[in-house]
């Protein structure tokens, strides 16, 4: 398809994103009741709300317009899709061609890894209607609004795949990064518990220093006491000889 806009759709240029493939009208988006109101004198004055969808190889693009006013304009890369499904159908009176696309958008992750999303519904129909939703009236540019349906198609069909692709890679990372934290939290629990049995360790060699100083205390004490029970009896025994040779010594000079 053609990156140059239709004439009665150049309007769009300056918010058209760059490369853009294809381009749809899309339902209106609802509206509070404040600014259904303001819609409806906007209607009054011939300012009408018309929507389209752009897209890209990796984005889409949704533009409101009311008259020539842009109201706002919302860009969804494929990066930010949790989901993104389309499925042919038709108008309901069954003479426009459609495709209905259903996509969840990443609005944000949270520290655990959770994902807030956010649905999103979008029926495509053929850009045939221009500025202030006046329909295109050239035979040309009605015929390239019809092809735009197929090349839409053919822009959104690989968006799918792609995203499977990064969650499959973002699972992959995740894995990844789940495995080295439980072997980072294995090797601290190992470090600690190594620590823990060294304390451990310690203390029973320290209780077990402590019992033999004490009984080599208590055994010294013993064979002190033994020694002096010893010698105090060599002493007695020594005496008691002593006297007894002294005895006999006197009794051989008598």
């Amino acid at each position: 398809m053609s990156e140059k806009l239709q004439k009665s759709l150049a309007f769009l240029n300056p918010q058209m994103p760059n490369n853009f493939l294809s381009l749809s009208v899309i339902q209106l988006p609802k509206r509070n009741i404040f600014q259904s109101i303001a819609d409806f004198f906007a209607n009054k004055s011939g300012n009408h709300r018309i929507s389209y969808l752009a897209a890209t190889e990796n984005e889409i693009k949704v533009i409101h317009y009311q008259g020539s006013n842009v109201l706002g304009t919302q860009t969804i890369p494929v990066n930010s899709m949790e989901s993104f499904e389309i499925s042919e159908g038709s108008t309901e009176d069954g003479v426009v061609a459609i495709y209905h696309v259903n996509m969840k958008e990443i609005i944000s992750v949270n520290k655990k890894g959770v994902k807030k999303l956010k649905s999103h519904y979008y029926k495509l129909m053929p850009p045939l209607l221009g500025l202030n939703a006046s329909p295109i009236q050239a035979v040309e540019e009605i015929l390239w609004a019809q092809n735009a349906r197929k090349s839409m198609l053919v822009a959104l069909k690989p968006y799918a795949e792609k995203i499977q692709v990064r969650l499959a890679e973002e699972f992959r990372i995740a894995e990844e990064i789940r495995v080295a934290e439980e072997l980072r939290i294995a090797e601290e629990l190992r470090i600690k518990e190594e620590a823990k049995q060294a304390k451990i360790d310690e203390k029973e060699r320290l209780k077990a220093e402590k019992m033999r100083l004490k009984e080599e205390a208590r055994q010294a004490k013993i064979d002190e006491k033994e020694r002096r029970k010893a010698e105090k009896l060599r002493l007695n025994e020594e005496a008691r000889q002593a006297k007894i040779d002294e005895k006999e010594r006197r009794k051989a000079e008598k």
